[in-house]
């Protein structure tokens, strides 16, 4: 038994952000039909690397689906999505705002078929408002949000996140929406619209630099590794490797001090409490940089670690997959691909004590599950199967061309 193993999703999304969703309600057992044009989802031609032909970027995002190669502009097309739709629980779409309602097949139609639908959608700015209709990928977002106004080095030029932080965030939010609505549903019987926008994503993890802009309205800068509710919080150069220090309250300050060969700072005016030490943060940090550099990082972490102060290393990704942590919880996960082989990605992250998450499929190559889809949820014999994929309204199938 999984989680969610009662949950047919149709998931009509590409790229990042409404895959993000998807992977996470199949990690915990949803059915995943990913109904891809003819020709395949933008992001199978994302990389470098590749595995032969097969983007890693999706064969890392796309376990646990799927796939079903449909024409939906194709009136055969749209009349199969609706069949599926008859016996599914949740559609997602993020294609750009207005598509699906040009091709017919957007929350309104849908439910007139079926009310109980859960009917998710995730654009870049949301469905309405001015800029509902302007194209938008990660970077567009993170920019438009403030992320990069407050991201990067003091001083600098403001930086993209790591990671596509507004996608993956909206992807989330997305996850969590369609729980929220499932949840509705058994009590109300009925389905409804979810709206996540990109833009409010990122609003929603900025909401403490945004309450306290409304407190003092002070625009933020970017601070590095900094954090402006907190010093020291940041990070410092040692003698060997930078190391990660947060101090989170003034006992743990207290406690910090001495352990530095600071203990005359412990109770200096100037930074007593947390607010002082804000007030005063360039001598601060300077005085607490001086001290770091007496030590490597590995003197320093013998120091500090027994004493309860939270404290780390700045690790690589090399470092991070071979990680004594990383290994002991096995985050990192072993599955097969047909194309890839033997892969290692990040497992379910989630766990549950009773209906834990997993990777029970590889990424599908295109198309490669249309003919077991159509028979198995519609009824569809080979002979129609063969004749729709003339057609055009499916695409050729597993191995043509390969």
């Amino acid at each position: 038994m999984t989680a969610l193993d009662d949950i047919v999703v149709l998931d009509l999304s590409h790229a990042l952000a409404g895959p993000f969703a998807s992977t996470m309600l199949g990690d915990y057992g949803a059915e995943i039909i990913k109904i891809e044009p003819p020709g395949g989802e933008i992001a199978r031609a994302w990389g470098p690397p590749f595995y032969g032909d097969e983007a890693a970027y999706f064969v890392n995002l796309n376990r646990n689906k799927k796939s079903v190669a449909l024409d939906l502009k194709h009136p055969e097309g749209k009349a199969i999505f609706f069949r599926l739709l008859e016996r599914a629980d949740v559609v997602l779409e993020n294609l750009r705002v207005g598509t699906v309602a040009k091709l017919g097949i957007d929350y309104a139609h849908a439910r007139e078929r079926q009310p109980r639908i859960v009917y998710c959608s995730v654009s870049g700015f949301g469905q309405d408002g001015p800029y509902r209709d302007r194209a938008a990928l990660d970077l567009v977002v993170q920019a438009e949000s403030g992320m990069i106004s407050v991201t990067g080095e003091p001083g600098g030029r403001g930086v993209r996140a790591g990671v596509s932080i507004a996608d993956i965030t909206a992807g989330m939010y997305a996850a969590f929406g369609i729980l929220t609505a499932l949840r509705a549903r058994e009590r109300t019987g009925r389905g409804q619209f979810i709206d996540v926008s990109m833009l409010e994503g990122q609003l929603g993890i900025l909401s403490g630099m945004i309450g306290a802009f409304a407190a003092d309205h002070i625009v933020p800068e970017p601070m590095g590794t900094a954090y402006g509710a907190l010093l020291p919080y940041q990070t410092f150069r040692t003698r060997t490797r930078d190391i990660a220090i947060g101090i989170g309250s003034d006992k743990l300050w207290r406690t910090f001090c001495p352990l530095l060969g600071l203990a005359h700072l412990a109770g200096d005016p100037r930074f007593v409490t947390n607010a002082a030490r804000n007030a005063n943060r360039p001598a601060l940090v300077a005085a607490l940089q001086d001290a770091f550099l007496t030590k490597t990082y590995e003197e320093w972490d013998a120091i500090l670690l027994p004493a309860g102060v939270p404290m780390g290393a700045i690790n690589r990704l090399d470092q991070v997959v071979a990680h004594p942590q990383v290994r002991a919880r096995g985050a990192i996960v072993e599955h097969t691909h047909p194309i890839a082989g033997t892969i290692h990605t990040v497992g379910p992250p989630v766990r549950l004590s009773e209906t834990p998450g997993s990777i029970r499929l590889p990424a599908p190559l295109l198309g490669e599950h249309t003919d077991d889809v159509l028979r198995e949820r519609l009824g569809l014999k080979n002979d129609e199967i063969a004749r729709l994929r003339a057609d055009g309204v499916i695409g050729a199938p597993v191995g043509d061309g390969l």
